[in-house]
């Protein structure tokens, strides 16, 4: 099913898009400008970028006269010696120039959409709404209003030295609020690219995505094993059984029922602009194939094959102790508020294994992460017959790749693991700064932590702050205060969450990002070799998957809830915040992939892809 922006919308801005570079996407979750914004007193793109078209039409007249170089000499003359007539030396220097002014001609073009935010910040007084970590707080968690006026003047001027003179409660650092005011040679800006508006404080909706955390912090300990139908485990029973009480949960369902098997699983998020144009209203979708086989992505699980003169590495965790919390008294809990070490560290145990519960996840998802280059060379390397652990998966490219079917070339350069190689490692910084601007500049929603902290203080000290009952109700919450003695959320994390907002999830677009570049690099359908899963009696080890067939598009949709979820099992973020950032890290993939249309030479009709939502898309 399709959330994209407006039917009628996208079909002006793919028909504009098809003129230009044949291309038939939409941007999702942006929208053209003459769909959105057809009013009077607009800036033009015409308007904009006439000083720059007028300077092609120089360069282009540059090219018909002798030319002198910089160092003023005349080397017109060599041009005679191309005998042969292969070296094109204007026509690629004109064909790079052309090239990088359409490609801003075109993202420019993409208008920016409503970027609506819940109100909370002007609401309350007291900003309790609002992520303020890192910032000074008096001993009831609240911002200092100099503090936070400090905070908020930076982000108004935008100036390095306001910056510099944020109020901090402690010694740490706020997490890269510049980063996004930077801009970029290569994709949308931030700005062009919009998630819905957060849920409000007082709304059933957040309590139900807290009360999914309060539940994930609780069963951090439990083997995914357990995750299925007929489990004995009570701690899975009790959270499936209050999740389906809450209307407003939205998880997975089968049948109109959260189960075992679609516990903590994927879901993306992407603005319903059919439903309300200005953006407020979202809909959640569950990513193809991800309710199927483990509940961890074979890209997590299988070694990596070596990659030229580098050994192979397993992918297997350092192991936290079991039970472990963070944040669980007042005092650390203010701590962490302020950016102050809880003077606590984490422990492990000894040995390594494969990742088999909501701990193991969270340490993957806090300390390095998932590389994906590695997802990258398990699916180029090619299985070895008899022994699905000392290669790869081998899977076919794109079939419009333009080298498939040659018969007298391949590529080293585009259209290469080198190329993808290149846009992956792009991805990254450009997801964050993404992600931040949203979290920054958009919609300053607070983190779990935050929303802990304020469940325990209504029901500890009878504070009078606007939760819904559904969270002051919750069997997971009553639990948490039966095994810790407070309300408060339980952390994975002896610092807590990053010192920048939730919403949304800059791991999860990081993640989500590379996986949409290699699913349109590669054929997602194809069918995994050698599935396995961790092995119950063993997690040392892993065994054949024999369940139903596994697909690469489906295992790197899982890959970024893994991530994603991996954030919540530490108690970082909630579901909206890892859904919301699928659709963003998609839209901004899909920009790049679309600026690359413009250099080729090859003949190539774009990569045809499923996008999260289960539509396809061509770039």
């Amino acid at each position: 099913m399709s959330v994209i922006p407006g039917s009628d919308a996208q079909a002006n801005i793919e028909h504009q898009q098809q003129e230009k570079s044949r291309t038939s996407i939409d941007l999702s979750p942006g929208v053209s400008r003459r769909s959105l914004l057809s009013r009077a007193g607009v800036l033009t793109t015409a308007g904009v970028a006439a000083p720059l078209l007028a300077g092609v039409a120089h360069a282009h007249e540059k090219d018909e006269h002798h030319e002198r170089s910089s160092d003023g000499n005349d080397y017109s003359d060599f041009y005679r010696d191309d005998q042969y007539g292969t070296l094109h030396a204007k026509t690629l220097r004109k064909k790079s120039y052309k090239a990088r002014i359409k490609a801003a001609e075109l993202e420019y073009d993409v208008d920016i959409p409503p970027h609506p935010n819940n109100g909370d910040e002007a609401r309350y007084a007291n900003k309790i709404g609002t992520s303020t970590k890192g910032l000074k707080h008096d001993a009831n968690g609240h911002v200092d209003p100099d503090s936070y006026a400090s905070f908020l003047k930076a982000l108004q001027t935008r100036k390095h030295e306001d910056f510099e003179k944020i109020i901090l409660g402690g010694t740490a650092k706020l997490a890269d609020p510049q980063g996004p005011l930077t801009t970029a040679l290569e994709g949308v800006s931030n700005a062009q690219l919009a998630i819905p508006v957060a849920a409000r404080l007082d709304s059933a909706a957040l309590a139900a995505e807290h009360i999914e955390i309060y539940w994930q912090a609780l069963l951090r300990d439990v083997p995914f094993e357990d995750y299925k139908t007929g489990t004995g485990n009570e701690l899975v029973q009790a959270a499936v059984a209050e999740l389906n009480r809450l209307p407003e949960y939205r998880g997975p369902k089968v049948n109109g029922k959260v189960t075992p098997e679609t516990l903590f699983r994927s879901t993306a998020l992407y603005v319903d602009y059919k439903a309300d144009r200005s953006g407020k209203k979202g809909k959640y979708i569950v990513p193809p194939d991800t309710l199927k086989g483990p509940y961890i992505s074979q890209f997590l699980l299988r070694p990596v094959p070596a990659w030229g003169t580098f050994p192979a590495q397993a992918q297997l965790r350092p192991i936290q102790t079991a039970g472990e919390s963070f944040g669980t008294t007042f005092d650390e809990w203010l701590k962490i508020r302020n950016g102050i070490s809880t003077g606590r560290s984490i422990s492990t145990e000894t040995g390594r294994r494969h990742i088999i519960n909501g701990r193991d996840l969270a340490w993957l998802a806090r300390s390095s992460g998932p590389t994906y280059l590695h997802a990258l060379q398990i699916l180029l390397a090619a299985p070895v017959a008899g022994n699905p652990l000392a290669g790869g998966i081998g899977a076919p490219l794109n079939p419009a790749n333009p080298y498939v079917n040659s018969k007298t070339q391949s590529s080293g350069s585009s259209f290469s693991s080198g190329f993808i190689q290149g846009l992956l490692a792009l991805a990254g910084p450009l997801a964050i700064k993404t992600s931040y601007y949203q979290n920054w500049f958009v919609d300053r929603r607070l983190r779990p932590e935050d929303y802990g902290g304020l469940v325990h203080k209504v029901l500890a000290k009878g504070a009078g702050y606007p939760l819904h009952r559904d969270v002051l109700e919750s069997d997971a919450v009553a639990r948490t205060f039966a095994a810790n003695g407070s309300y408060l959320l339980p952390l994975a994390n002896n610092t807590g969450a990053p010192t920048h907002p939730g919403y949304p999830s800059g791991a999860t677009i990081s993640a989500a990002t590379p996986v949409t570049l290699l699913k349109a690099f590669f054929d997602e359908s194809y069918v995994i070799p050698n599935p396995v899963q961790v092995d119950p009696a063993d997690p040392t080890k892993l065994i054949p998957w024999e369940g139903e067939p596994l697909t690469v598009g489906g295992e790197l949709n899982k890959l970024v809830n893994n991530v994603g979820f991996g954030r919540n099992f530490n108690g970082f973020h909630t579901r909206a915040d890892i859904s919301a950032s699928h659709a963003l890290g998609e839209s901004l993939a899909i920009s790049l992939l679309r600026d690359q249309r413009f250099t080729y030479n090859e003949t190539f009709e774009g990569y045809t892809f499923t996008r999260f939502d289960g539509t396809k898309v061509t770039v």
